[in-house]
């Protein structure tokens, strides 16, 4: 396996990881592998294309991930509390903060404290995710804009958008990135 194989293959695993671990950190790796790739040491054409190709794919994947991941309705300024206000109980006693819900008595406000706490908790979890998938979308976005521009040329462009056509889902992102290669054909 050459230097090149095994860096698409690394791409290849850390795009899985992230699926499975829902880690941010494993695109990043992923992005990593794939600039690691070195076309040039590939002096025979027909290998060359195809690992050119083989690259391209996986770049999109990336950013399809990411698209598949991405909140478009989060809001970084909604910022989730570290524990949640229980209701006041008998007697207008205010427990503190992320107090247990079996001591809240009325069965209403208990399960709706129990479900403050939980959305909190899916909050908690969802919001680094949201906050570095945007930070890396913008990171991934530029390397598969210098991808694209050092590895096509305006010949090229008809298998660019055939990749961009097969992988990428959303219409938006789709559109962003044929504006890319219009803009390098000069169209």
């Amino acid at each position: 396996m050459t230097d090149n194989e095994k860096h698409l293959e690394k791409a290849v695993e850390r795009i899985k990881a992230f699926e499975t671990e829902k880690e941010p950190e494993r695109l990043r790796e992923a992005s990593m592998a794939l600039e690691d790739v070195n076309l040039r040491r590939e002096h025979m054409t027909r290998i060359r294309h195809k690992l050119r190709s083989d690259c391209l794919d996986l770049w999109l994947t990336i950013i399809q991930t990411i698209d598949k991941h991405m909140d478009r309705a989060f809001d970084p300024e909604d910022v989730p509390q570290l524990s949640v206000m229980p209701p006041r109980i008998k007697g207008d006693i205010q427990l503190p903060p992320g107090a247990d819900p079996a001591l809240i008595d009325d069965p209403k406000a208990r399960e709706e404290y129990e479900k403050a706490i939980k959305d909190n908790r899916a909050k908690q979890e969802n919001y680094p995710l949201q906050t570095q998938l945007r930070e890396l979308d913008e990171v991934i976005a530029r390397k598969v804009d210098l991808f694209i521009r050092r590895a096509f040329t305006s010949s090229d462009h008809g298998e660019v958008k055939a990749a961009i056509g097969r992988i990428i889902e959303g219409q938006s992102r789709k559109e962003s990135l044929f504006r890319l290669i219009e803009s390098q054909s000069g169209s």
